[in-house]
């Protein structure tokens, strides 16, 4: 319990240091989430046959995320149901960031983004930021793993434990 916690806090200052980074590089620290409103999709741009986001695609998803993340669980849902009405890679990414605002609960969904995601033309720096979140969202597959294996093992040995001190009861009971 004690790793998943620790997987789950350093997944979480990963987060926030790439967003105080994104954020540090804008010209103005507000620039991005002023032109970037939370709860419609940001405008997506073809160039060469890569879909971008703004200047800084990576950037701009990262303010994205950082302004949803601050939102209810019910309206991020909401703007999950837009983003999942529109089928490229801007509402793929965008929909990436809104599972990282919950990533335990949502760590299957992300993991179905990234492979969808890792299948596309990408910009360097996209790739990199889902090759950052991939490896993040699997450690905590992982992890989610070990932890149901555990709980079975714990189950199993509270029932046996439990027959155990069953027989041995009905042993000592005066005939």
């Amino acid at each position: 319990m004690m790793a998943h916690t620790m997987k789950k806090t350093v997944l979480l200052l990963l987060i926030s240091l790439l967003s105080a980074c994104a954020l540090t590089g804008a010209k103005d620290e507000n620039l991005a989430l002023r032109s970037a409103p939370a709860l419609s999709p940001m405008a997506a741009t073809q160039t060469a046959g890569v879909t971008q986001v703004g200047p800084e695609p990576a950037i701009g998803l990262l303010a994205k995320r950082q302004a949803w993340c601050l939102l209810p669980e019910p309206e991020r849902l909401q703007v999950d149901e837009v983003l999942r009405a529109q089928s490229n890679n801007s509402s793929l990414f965008q929909r990436l960031m809104l599972t990282s605002c919950a990533p335990d609960k949502y760590a299957q969904q992300s993991q179905d983004l990234i492979k969808a995601l890792d299948q596309q033309q990408l910009s360097e720096a996209e790739r990199a930021l889902l090759a950052l979140i991939d490896v993040a969202n699997r450690n905590l597959l992982h992890t989610q793993r070990e932890r149901d294996t555990l709980r079975i093992k714990l189950r199993d040995t509270i029932d046996g434990i439990s027959n155990i001190e069953t027989q041995i009861n009905s042993s000592e009971t005066p005939q």
